[in-house]
């Protein structure tokens, strides 16, 4: 996936009528957290989103998907500022991150308003120190994830009645604030148009 289409697909929310809510949950935390969406590749694109699954003695989200992040502490300059260091933590990328954008705020089922923040990755052989609560780092393919045969599940959070995408992956199911970020991201990058160029 061409960076060039990546970058229009994250300038596509601020031009809407709420540029900066994804969720219409109301966050009952006043903190915020941030996490970091990282797309590995080279050059020419973008191959594969980095996910972690939590460990499965982990005291939040057990065995869960994610994207790296956490909460802001107050030495972080700003919320990308707060990606990068949850990203460095918990799985020990501190170098050659480009950062590409912020995407509009997911709430989390801890009640937490959360940032979502691209970067762009390319390091040639990725490499992971893993924090101990977690399991392992996923890298999921981007292009079938496009294709992939997501599902949609109708929750009920404090009165509020959700459908939020669903996907099976070989190590757990992708779901809750996590997938409901990356399936409206790869929305917007379906309705782009095709970035392959025609035959002559």
């Amino acid at each position: 996936m061409p960076w060039s289409h990546i970058t229009e697909s994250l300038r596509l929310p601020h031009l809407g009528s709420n540029p900066h809510k994804l969720s219409l949950r109301i966050p009952e935390d006043q903190r915020r957290a941030a996490v970091g969406v990282i797309l590995w590749g080279d050059a020419q694109g973008a191959r594969k989103l980095v996910l972690v699954q939590r460990g499965f003695g982990a005291p939040h989200h057990p065995g869960e998907v994610a994207l790296p992040g956490g909460m802001v502490e107050p030495r972080d300059r700003d919320l990308p500022a707060t990606a990068r260091r949850e990203v460095a933590e918990e799985i020990g990328v501190m170098e050659g991150l480009w950062e590409l954008g912020c995407f509009p705020d997911g709430v989390a089922k801890a009640r937490v308003r959360f940032t979502p923040v691209f970067f762009r990755w390319e390091e040639p052989e990725p490499r992971f120190h893993l924090d101990r609560e977690l399991e392992q780092v996923l890298l999921v393919p981007l292009a079938p994830l496009l294709e992939a045969p997501w599902t949609v599940e109708r929750l009920e959070r404090h009165g509020l009645v959700l459908d939020v995408p669903r996907l099976e992956l070989p190590q757990a199911p992708l779901w809750g604030a996590t997938a409901f970020v990356i399936k409206a991201w790869l929305d917007l990058l379906a309705g782009l148009p095709d970035p392959t160029p025609a035959p002559k």
